[in-house]
């Protein structure tokens, strides 16, 4: 019974040092008083082996072995009198760190459960029973996450902070290969990344073949300028998605010219319905939507995907046109590799380039922009073509802290909270 009561109390590694523990539960709180077996001890300042027992100090200290109830540790802590100059010292406390009154375990319960990213400080605080400015005093005097190397291939991209700091961007550096995060930049400000870039060794640097990037151009400049031997590529998403929503311009303004009479049964207001309630067919991959019998409500009747697409595109000639290219591109963007796609990427720029319409025009000035970064988007490492999806995926969770939290003003802690939380590899000082 004994053993059993000192191991739920988590002090299995002082089993022989225990001289004395008794529990009882007061107020709903339990209480555990112990004492440990004496020592023979030499004082601190003048070594002397000549100590008498002077007094016990009692501690209480929070010991959280359970999250539904308060515990604390009355700790009997000796002190002892040096004979031969007078002064006083404490035997050795393995409960708690000096002036602190929260144990070690809570401490290391504390850190443990704040490696999920969707638990905040005051959840912490509430479940260990502390302060929430216990919580985050814990954490910041346990965790300062350190810049990881430099790995072969490097996602970039910004998180929005909700304005918690001077920037409204904070800059995020992503392993590819390992999803893990290699820092968090406070900005990502085209000045700020050159100074920080500047600051690493120019043999790390050199490990480093690709950058993976959305289409922010100061993070294009900044790599070129620091970066000279290295790869830029952009993530393919960023290209598709810039692409749709010029599609979706098109199909917007197509639509609108049938916005009148759009009560009546005319064959207009029919463009109009088909145009806005199956707008997700132009921009969707195809083999993405439903392959059954889709509802038609206003004809109460029902068409197969293949009708419905063959209907919209039939509606107005620019529509189409601008949809079958952007499909051109898509099946491109699906199927190029790194060494065979000049020709292709070089005929697409050509055919956006001289369309007839402004937006497509445009689109096409903006990949002749990035011509290169898009080549690079189609290298392969480890089997993977080049992106930026392990960084997407990881700035979701980033958002998640944000959010729980309602902010992380101190940008030093939203940094170590951001890479402890989500590398879960972040060594504790002191441990």
């Amino acid at each position: 019974m004994y053993d059993d009561t000192i191991h739920i109390l988590q002090l299995s590694h002082l089993k022989d040092k225990i001289e004395h523990l008794d529990i009882r539960v007061e107020s709903n709180q339990l209480i555990a008083e112990i004492r440990l077996k004496q020592i023979t001890d030499v004082c601190p300042t003048c070594t002397s082996s000549a100590v008498s027992f002077h007094e016990y100090k009692y501690h209480k200290i929070i010991h959280s072995i359970s999250t539904g109830q308060s515990c604390i540790l009355h700790y009997h802590h000796r002190r002892y009198r040096c004979q031969t100059c007078g002064k006083t010292f404490g035997e050795y406390n393995p409960f708690v760190q000096k002036y602190s009154n929260i144990g070690h375990y809570t401490r290391l319960s504390v850190l443990d459960y704040l490696k999920d990213f969707n638990h905040t400080f005051t959840d912490t605080a509430n479940l260990y029973h502390i302060s929430i400015q216990s919580a985050i005093d814990i954490f910041d005097q346990a965790v300062d996450a350190k810049r990881r190397v430099l790995p072969e291939v490097i996602c970039i991209d910004e998180v929005f902070t909700n304005k918690m700091n001077r920037y409204k961007y904070a800059c995020i550096l992503l392993d590819f290969k390992a999803s893990k995060i290699i820092d968090v930049i406070s900005t990502r400000h085209k000045n700020y990344l050159i100074e920080y870039f500047s600051r690493i060794p120019k043999a790390e640097k050199d490990q480093v073949k690709v950058f993976v990037m959305d289409m922010w151009e100061s993070y294009r400049e900044a790599i070129k300028l620091t970066f000279p031997n290295t790869l830029i590529a952009i993530d393919s998403f960023h290209i598709i998605r810039t692409l749709n929503d010029v599609v979706k311009v098109i199909r917007i303004r197509t639509q609108n010219k049938y916005r009148l009479n759009k009560s009546s049964p005319e064959h207009d207001d029919m463009y109009y319905y088909m145009l806005k309630k199956f707008h997700y067919f132009l921009v969707k991959n195809y083999e993405n939507i439903f392959d059954g019998k889709i509802r038609i409500a206003k004809y109460n009747t029902y068409w197969h995907k293949s009708e419905i697409l063959d209907y919209l595109l039939s509606i107005d000639e620019d529509l189409k046109s601008a949809y079958r290219l952007k499909e051109r591109y898509r099946e491109f963007n699906l199927t190029a590799e790194y060494e065979t796609c000049d020709d292709e990427l070089d005929s697409l720029i050509y055919e956006f380039r001289n369309h007839k319409l402004l937006e497509l025009r445009t689109f096409g000035k903006t990949i002749e922009h990035w011509r290169i970064e898009i080549k690079n988007s189609f290298l392969v490492f480890n089997k993977r073509r080049v992106s930026n999806g392990p960084i997407e995926s990881t700035n979701s969770k980033i958002k998640t802290i944000i959010k729980t939290a309602n902010g992380i003003r101190k940008f030093t802690r939203f940094r170590n909270r951001v890479m402890y939380s989500i590398n879960k590899d972040i060594p504790i000082k002191n441990k």
